[in-house]
């Protein structure tokens, strides 16, 4: 028994002992700094110890120190290492040196040829660091942002800093350059005697934005500077001087605004008059407030001269809106308030202006009633409004809905019933030709019947829908014949406007077939035919209307192609065809827009609109949108050109020609030119692309 309890006792002191031992490779020097090493060596006498073999030194606020070698000196509070030194400092940027000395929280510490990773991948390198609490600086030093693996040349990064000194200043979260130069693939082409950005923690900042320098035959050589002013957090403004060898300098301001109630942007310019001709102008706002009662939207569009915006290709409007729009939504009710006005910038030598003053809308759904089982809705509107021709109109309408859909089991028809009534009061004043004053009524009965075939597997379901729509309806005085497309085939009144409703029995009928594969793609198309029933005599237009077809194919998430097409019963000659594409195959984007009118239909008008992106090297694109109206074989605009874009750099590079004609706008010809330092901005953001054709994703 003795000798057990003996042997308890040295168990003990055999613990302790290796506690103590695991505590000397642990240092905690007064909470300040913790080291640990595969061999640490104490002087108890000078207090120091020396941590060989992978040595790690943490101090309190998290930084963190390894090297092959730690001295660490507690009566002067020093700290030296040496031998593939890393030093993490609390923001978690990485500092590789060959020696560094430092304070034991690792606040203060200057080090030899340093290479820095910041933590959003931007490496700088110096001759030496100098870091004094939340300054740091570095002589002899290079700053760049770009990814070794995305080097356009083998060793020579897309853009670079060379600066004597660079500082980076934590607390201001800013990084000042002193006699920097700016180098594009190693070769120098700006020197900056002072220059500042923000460092990578940074959302926003003030400073200037990515200049774009164009040249045009009209407007001569182009030069654009934003200058972004950051007022706070939720407000900022940016200043852009515009000048131009061959025509007026001008000056762009936009100013944003965020905050509880909603949000305000105004976008305003000013030409500089040199040219004495007065001073042209243009000033945009719009703004969302929140307010209990609802959304209020205030907005306004105006500018002193018809031309001078697409002039200087500041935007392509041609129809200036403003006025003020408030709606307000529950679950059964929808009621709207608004006013605009629009002045049509190409009208000339006549009425520009047309107003709409007020018009209110309000709709009640989800009525109930022990009569009808169905859903029933009421539609009301109110509106004034001043034409082009200088009339007046004043138009008051009110339209009850019945709806109720049902599914007979026995056969699998769906039935989905209607009955609608309008009625509208229509008071024109004309300026030239006698008033207008009336009351329309428009009833109308219809059933939408359709039989829906569904075949499915395990990779595809199918379905076949024999539709057949029997319309009862009036004939009225106020419609003419409607066109039948894609959206209105299977549509009770094809009529847009308020005041008309579609005029005359009717059916519609076709066949919509829809097959998906689960996997790739999907097919829907429809076919279908409207025929009027005991038309008036008097109308010229053919009982059994043309052919209609349209169908949508997409294929490998984001490639589709949508087209219509009405064909001529009686010779089967095509009416209309539009088509519009968009597919990614490789490395090849494109997409087409294709529009023709037969003059046996309308005007005869044939025009196609392309836009393409070619990816050929990593990072290269070669790019092109343009419209031709093939009726005159003449084109209307067209772009290509050149873009290079990875995470560092940005390129743009364009010849564009635009040849639009509209008084004091000529044609024109050109070219545009975007330098961006990632991630300083981007090239899809700034620069003037034009785009005549359809946008590229």
């Amino acid at each position: 028994m003795h000798i057990l309890k003996y042997f308890k006792f040295f168990l003990l002191i055999y613990f302790l002992l290796i506690i103590l031992l695991i505590e000397k490779n642990n240092l905690l020097a007064e909470e300040k700094i913790r080291i640990i090493a595969d061999q640490i060596l104490f002087n108890s006498d000078n207090d120091t110890v020396d941590a060989i073999g992978d040595a790690v030194a943490i101090s309190e606020n998290g930084s963190k120190l390894k090297a092959d070698k730690i001295f660490y000196d507690e009566k002067n509070n020093q700290i030296l290492a040496e031998g593939n030194v890393i030093f993490i400092d609390n923001n978690l940027n990485n500092f590789f040196l060959n020696s560094l000395e430092s304070n034991d929280d690792l606040t203060n510490m200057h080090g030899n040829q340093v290479r820095v990773r910041l933590n959003d991948g931007s490496r700088i390198t110096g001759t030496k660091v100098i870091k004094k609490n939340e300054i740091s600086s570095m002589a002899n030093a290079e700053y760049t942002p770009c990814l070794e693996e995305q080097y356009l040349i083998k060793g020579c990064p897309g853009w670079k800093l060379k600066s004597n000194y660079i500082f980076h200043d934590r607390e201001k979260k800013t990084i000042y350059y002193d006699h920097a130069k700016l180098h594009l693939f190693n070769l120098p082409i700006l020197y900056l005697p002072f220059f500042s950005h923000p460092d990578p923690s940074v959302n926003k900042r003030s400073g200037l934005l990515m200049p774009t320098v164009e040249t045009d035959n009209k407007l001569g050589d182009t030069l654009s500077i934003p200058i972004f002013y950051n007022i706070k957090g939720n407000q900022d403004l940016t200043f852009t001087p515009t000048l131009q060898s061959n025509s007026n300098n001008f000056y762009s301001l936009n100013y944003r605004h965020l905050n509880k109630f909603g949000n305000f942007e105004m976008d305003s310019s000013i030409d500089d008059n040199s040219d004495n001709m007065g001073t042209r102008n243009h000033i945009f706002f719009n703004s969302n407030i929140k307010i209990d009662e609802g959304a209020l939207n205030i907005f306004a569009q105006t500018s002193n001269n018809d031309t001078y915006m697409r002039k200087n290709k500041i935007n392509k409007l041609t129809v200036l809106n403003s006025g003020i729009h408030f709606t307000k939504t529950t679950k059964d009710n929808f009621f709207s308030l608004e006013s605009n006005s629009y002045k049509h910038l190409t009208i000339q030598n006549g009425e520009q202006w047309e107003y709409v003053y007020p018009k209110i809308i309000y709709n009640i759904n989800g009525i109930e009633s022990n009569f009808f089982k169905g859903n029933i809705s009421l539609n009301n509107e109110f509106l004034q409004n001043k034409d082009l021709d200088e009339s007046y109109t004043t138009l008051i309408s009110s339209q009850i809905n019945l709806r109720d859909s049902l599914t007979h089991n026995n056969s699998g028809l769906i039935f989905d019933n209607a009955a609608n009534l309008r009625v509208v009061s229509v008071s024109i004043d004309r300026k030239s030709h006698n008033d207008d004053n009336n009351i329309r009524f428009y009833p109308q009965i219809s059933t939408n019947i359709s039989y829906p075939l569904i075949k499915s597997s395990k990779n595809y379901t199918q379905t076949l829908s024999p539709i057949i729509m029997p319309i009862i309806a009036p004939y009225n005085n106020y419609t003419g014949p409607q066109v039948v497309t894609g959206s209105n085939l299977f549509s009770s009144n094809r009529a847009s406007s308020l005041t008309e409703w579609e005029s005359g029995p009717r059916i519609n009928y076709g066949i919509d077939y829809y097959i998906d594969n689960k996997d790739t793609s999907s097919i829907k198309a429809t076919l279908g035919q409207s025929y009027r029933i005991n038309k008036n005599s008097s109308s010229s237009v053919e009982e059994l209307s043309d052919y209609f077809f349209s169908s949508t194919i997409s294929f490998n998430k984001n490639n589709y192609i949508n087209n219509s097409l009405v064909v001529d019963r009686k010779d089967i000659d095509i009416k209309t065809f539009n088509i519009n594409t968009y597919a990614e195959l490789d490395d090849f984007k494109f997409a087409i827009d294709y529009d023709y009118t037969s003059e046996k239909y309308n005007i005869a008008k044939e025009q196609i609109a392309i836009g393409s992106e070619y990816n050929f090297k990593e990072n290269f694109f070669v790019k092109f949108t343009g419209t031709k109206d093939l009726d005159t074989n003449k084109n209307i605009g067209y772009q290509y050109g050149l873009l290079y874009e990875n995470d560092c750099l940005g390129i743009d590079f364009n010849y564009y020609r635009d040849l639009t004609i509209d008084r004091d706008i000529e044609e024109s010809d050109g070219y545009s030119f975007t330098v961006v330092l990632k991630p300083f901005g981007s090239t899809r953001s700034y620069g003037k692309n034009k785009v005549f054709g359809p946008q590229i994703k």
